[in-house]
């Protein structure tokens, strides 16, 4: 993964509001990086990879990131996600990944 890339995504999801003192940030900012990288990977793939870099379980990721996105206070302002939206995992990779692969592109 590109260093300058993961470094970024750090900083977009802390811009989230998203508590870093939290294993799930970790795991959230590595999981927009990877998919900014390479948009077409599936949730689980993702997830599994993840896990194979920290030693744990598919399901300690997934746990984890939900857990990280609940405790945020303003990612849905900060990604202009309405009240009715849901808070899906793979939807706030997705759009985090996507802001990030934008601001990718302006530097």
């Amino acid at each position: 993964m590109n260093k300058d890339l993961y470094k970024r995504a750090i900083e977009l999801v802390s811009d989230s509001s998203v508590p870093p003192h939290l294993s799930g940030f970790t795991f959230l900012s590595e999981a927009v990086a990877i998919k900014s990288e390479n948009y077409i990977i599936k949730l689980q793939d993702l997830y599994e990879k993840i896990a194979r870099n920290h030693d744990c379980t598919y399901r300690a990721i997934t746990r984890d990131i939900a857990y990280a996105i609940s405790q945020s206070e303003h990612i849905r302002d900060y990604l202009s996600i309405g009240k009715n939206g849901c808070l899906f995992n793979g939807r706030i990779i997705a759009m985090l990944a996507l802001k990030l692969k934008s601001m990718h592109h302006e530097v």
